[in-house]
């Protein structure tokens, strides 16, 4: 079965160059588009199935294709593309997202499609969740505004909350802000909505249902080998258990790097 891949490039020479590269390492990888601007990548986006894969160059001819990831949710695993972007590769170091430095070489690329080949299987939500969190790490270098307070509602009224005083967020089959008091409150925002809304230097997501604020993780401790277990305050209602990799990522984010 053909794996449906998109490339994000405004550059003719390096689109060629990426799209033979491809074909002599895995003939069973299909270039379905190619475009070159951040508007026409919005469109596409918006009105075709997602594909398999996206290669995406972070400089395209009319912006920063970050600004895609603003205006579409991409339920698909990202290799972006770059000549070199300081804040940028901090950024994928840091969420383990994977990336290709200009000129790309061959052995790069193979290392590039081993590791989405080993990590297809994951769900599309994780993929959604990498892929804010590499956006939310770029946003930290810019000057964006992020939501101070929130109107909460609970029958007919409503309560101003500060996000401090907001312990997490959870999604059961509806989405829930749990305060640092333990009173809860529903909302209409998904998780996803929320996650972009909000500074993540004191709000992280662990996994498809929790946006935790940072202040309201207790403790870490080891589960199986590589892997770690996160008791909240308040306390959540079941075990939250991450993967090895998102409990490197995890461990990295509070030790401030």
């Amino acid at each position: 079965m053909k794996i449906k891949t998109v490339i994000l490039e405004d550059e003719a020479t390096a689109r060629d160059h990426l799209i033979k590269l491809i074909a002599r390492i895995n003939t069973d990888i299909s270039v379905i588009a190619s475009i070159s601007t951040v508007t026409e990548s919005i469109d596409w986006f918006r009105s075709n199935k997602h594909p398999d894969l996206i290669f995406m160059d972070i400089h395209l001819s009319d912006g920063i294709s970050f600004d895609i990831l603003k205006e579409v949710t991409i339920d698909a695993p990202i290799i972006f593309i770059t000549a070199y972007d300081e804040y940028a590769i901090r950024a994928f170091k840091t969420t383990g997202i994977d990336y290709l430095l200009k000129p790309i070489n061959k052995e790069d690329l193979q290392n590039a499609l081993q590791k989405f080949f080993k990590n297809r299987a994951k769900e599309a939500d994780e993929w959604i969740i990498r892929n804010i969190d590499v956006l939310q790490r770029i946003q930290k270098e810019e000057k964006s505004e992020y939501k101070e307070r929130f109107l909460l509602k609970s029958g007919n009224s409503m309560t101003p909350v500060k996000i401090g005083d907001i312990a997490y967020f959870y999604r059961d089959e509806l989405v829930f802000a749990k305060l640092s008091n333990g009173k809860l409150f529903p909302l209409d925002d998904s998780l996803n909505q929320l996650q972009r809304m909000i500074n993540p230097k004191e709000f992280i997501r662990l996994n498809r249902q929790l946006l935790v604020n940072i202040n309201a993780i207790k403790k870490l401790t080891p589960s199986k080998p590589g892997q770690l277990s996160v008791l909240l305050t308040p306390e959540y209602h079941d075990e939250i258990h991450l993967s090895p990799e998102r409990s490197r990522w995890l461990k990295l984010v509070l030790d401030g790097k």
